[in-house]
């Protein structure tokens, strides 16, 4: 499969590596309607809005762009709500990174939204470039007047056993950030990484707490882990028994020692007549501490993927939703989100994980649990893409603030000769 640089898989292009084919069919029908906040219109804007977004206090929403800027080579950018509802969202874009340097990088992950902390500080990572061409983790400081926004570069990734390019962001906890690489490591499979602060203000230290193997233990972490009750959580694409990708735990050291522990809970596929394969997004746990999670294909009577859950302490694995390739949509990449009631929302990529040019340009979805324990989940099509004005091709998880989701679509906008990508609203 040919992958378009722009794509959602351009990680995996530059990796070598090659993933699965798939089809496609129809069912099921949009309900909701979507608003579209703001479309990147231009290069020097910005282009393609891969990952999420985040959204601070006075509900402004926070999020990057994989290209373009003055140099090419993204940006990261700020929606300011409107007074009155309906009225256009106010873009600035608050960063471009250059990709020149020693200490600036250039393309913002794929995966996973900014994170906020308490301060208003902004925190992420590039893909590329840095001082050694292997990525960086920036932090983003608000400024005190003007538009621009401060970048420190908290850590570039180094050669050799260091780990090696973020296609995901990171994950907050107890003041650190967790994430993951693609590459590099000992093994060169790909890696699991700890930023700790220094307490005097001085340079933040980077911990390899696991390298993966590229063996059973699973190869290529795309997504950055979750933290829960100080253990990680977290998926590869690729590597396992089958090569068809794991879910991974990671325990910290104990009795003394300075080893993480990692144990696989699963490994895609369990059988070839019903699991998934090669997930690409995050986990998310509910109040029981089971795992939700996401794979853009399944073995089985239907290929187009599939939301599971895995429940400890077996870590037994349930399929909630295996989707059509209709109008209910085809390849979820994202991560998932609950709301107050345990209902799960997400996104599907649609063609677009297949060929850019053709087809189904994603949906937007929700599962509502059912009333009796064992009986099916209800999926509901809140949304289709058209991948015109309304965006196409959402690669990312939602963001649910005040009953409404937002999110961002890589391709679509008015201008088709753009093909920019949008950031969207919309009310379940």
């Amino acid at each position: 499969m040919t992958i378009d640089p722009r794509g959602f898989l351009r990680p995996l292009c530059s990796l070598g590596i090659a993933v699965l084919t798939f089809a496609s069919l129809s069912a099921s029908l949009s309900a909701q309607t979507e608003h579209v906040l703001y479309s990147f219109t231009s290069d020097p804007i910005g282009i393609g809005p891969i990952a999420g977004v985040v959204m601070g206090e006075t509900g402004a929403l926070y999020g990057t762009t994989a290209f373009g800027g003055p140099s090419g080579a993204g940006t990261a950018f700020k929606l300011a709500p409107p007074a009155e509802r309906g009225s256009p969202w106010a873009e600035t874009a608050i960063y471009n990174f250059t990709g020149v340097g020693l200490n600036n990088g250039s393309f913002p992950a794929d995966q996973g939204a900014l994170v906020l902390d308490k301060a208003g500080n902004l925190y992420g990572t590039t893909v590329d470039d840095g001082s050694n061409g292997a990525g960086t983790v920036f932090e983003l400081t608000p400024p005190v007047s003007g538009a621009i926004w401060t970048e420190t570069t908290l850590y570039n990734f180094g050669l050799g056993s260091d780990a090696q390019h973020p296609y995901a962001g990171v994950t907050m906890a107890g003041g650190a950030l967790y994430g993951t690489t693609a590459a590099g490591g000992t093994y060169g499979a790909g890696a699991v990484f700890k930023l700790t602060p220094s307490k005097a203000g001085g340079a933040w230290k980077e911990t390899v707490l696991y390298s993966f193997t590229g063996g059973d233990d699973g190869s290529l972490p795309y997504a950055s882990p979750s933290v829960h009750d100080g253990v990680l959580y977290g998926t590869t694409m690729l590597g396992g028994a089958l090569n068809n990708g794991v879910i991974y735990q990671l325990s910290p050291p104990t009795g003394g020692s300075s080893t993480w522990t990692e144990a696989v809970l699963h490994t895609f596929p369990a059988n070839f007549t019903n699991d998934g394969a090669n997930p690409f997004a995050g986990l998310i746990f509910d109040k029981q501490g089971a795992l939700y999670g996401t794979t853009p294909q399944t073995y089985g009577a239907l290929s187009y993927g599939m939301v599971f859950k895995l429940t400890p302490p077996n870590w037994e694995e349930t399929i909630l939703y295996s989707f059509t390739g209709g109008n209910d949509g085809e390849y979820p990449t994202g991560t998932l989100t609950f709301d107050s009631s345990g209902a799960l929302y997400g996104t599907t990529a649609g063609y677009a994980y297949e060929d850019l040019s053709t087809g189904n340009q994603g949906s937007i979805f929700k599962l509502t649990p059912p009333t009796v324990v064992g009986d099916p989940w209800t999926e509901t099509t809140l949304h289709t893409f058209t991948g015109g004005s309304d965006g196409g091709t959402p690669l990312d998880g939602l963001l649910l603030s005040g009953g409404v989701l937002y999110g961002t679509t890589y391709e679509g906008g008015p201008d088709p000769t753009c093909n920019c990508g949008v950031v969207f609203e919309v009310k379940p």
